[in-house]
């Protein structure tokens, strides 16, 4: 097997083709074929032992294919020399793979509100600092709010429904309906627990969304709100994502994820042996919060739905 894959990536050559024009082949001395099968199993096994280099233990890294994020708390001077250090490894460790980290690429966002922003370097060019960033297609910012992601979700939702707007022709209920839980809706829900708004001006931006689709049907245009949901058998997006996180409490709580459950929730088993209602139910205990950004925090802002969900559900 292992020869078997190293056969695979030798004596391969590449050129650019451009209007016709042909460049002349360049033979390939690293990488693998972009867009095959076996291309990025081989990448994940190439920075598996990326970690290693990584030697302080409050220092946490996260890698999705080649998309890698480093962090740290910082509440010293010692603790940005010693993330410092560990950018110096990683830096070390690609020009050993010959597998080099573009530094203009690369980017540090300073979360907490006491935060003294040290400067960080890679290959002894500053590493620029921003105040969002988009992370597996999320817009990630500084103060934890996804307002700039709403604001960038709904751009795109309606220019999806836009285009369908100008291209189709019918306007029967079922199809705009079908169309828009197609192309338009799974842009509004993508990833949505990660990033589901608070603020009511956030809430009402995405069901803008909803309420433009549901207008392109003339025979109801004019109609309330409400009574076009009813009509479409939708319900309202809001809706949507409270359903979405009661569901994704009940796969973590009955073991159909991964995810260690006792990091998330606090059981109310877990303060007292009596046989009650809250015990045999599974209820979850609030955590006291003072900041909203933890209080709409996916495991803060699901106790009060999952508890007040009727017995027989």
């Amino acid at each position: 097997m292992l020869q078997w894959l190293s056969d695979w990536t030798r004596n391969r050559a590449q050129r650019v083709v451009l209007n016709g024009v042909s460049s002349s082949w360049v033979d390939v001395l690293s990488s693998v074929v972009q867009g095959s099968v076996l291309g990025p199993v081989l990448f994940i096994v190439f920075i598996n032992d990326i970690d290693l280099e990584i030697h302080d233990p409050h220092i946490k890294m996260f890698k999705y294919a080649d998309d890698s994020k480093l962090g740290r708390p910082i509440r010293s001077e010692s603790d940005a020399a010693a993330l410092q250090s560990a950018l110096d490894n990683i830096v070390r460790w690609s020009d050993r793979w010959g597998m080099d980290i573009h530094p203009m690429k690369t980017q540090v966002i300073h979360f907490g509100f006491n935060n003294r922003r040290h400067a960080y370097t890679m290959n002894n060019l500053k590493i620029a600092e921003v105040s969002s960033a988009k992370d597996l297609g999320v817009i990630v910012s500084e103060s934890c709010k996804p307002s700039e992601h709403v604001s960038e979700t709904v751009r795109k939702a309606n220019g999806i429904l836009a285009q369908l707007n100008r291209t189709i022709v019918s306007r029967d209920k079922d199809i705009v309906t079908r169309l828009y839980k197609v192309f338009v809706r799974p842009i509004i829900e993508s990833a949505v627990p990660a990033w589901c708004p608070w603020e009511r001006q956030d809430i009402n931006a995405l069901e803008k969304v909803q309420r433009r689709a549901t207008r392109l049907i003339p025979s109801i245009g004019k109609l309330e709100y409400d009574e076009r949901l009813k009509i479409c058998k939708l319900t309202t997006l809001e809706e949507r994502r409270r359903r979405r996180d009661v569901l994704e409490v009940f796969k973590m709580i009955n073991g159909f994820t991964n995810i260690d459950v006792s990091s998330f929730f606090r059981f109310c088993s877990q303060h007292h042996d009596a046989a009650t209602r809250s015990v045999t139910n599974k209820l979850l205990v609030p955590e006291k919060c003072h900041l909203d950004i933890r209080k709409y925090f996916f495991t803060n802002r699901i106790v009060k739905h999952w508890n007040e969900l009727p017995l027989e559900i």
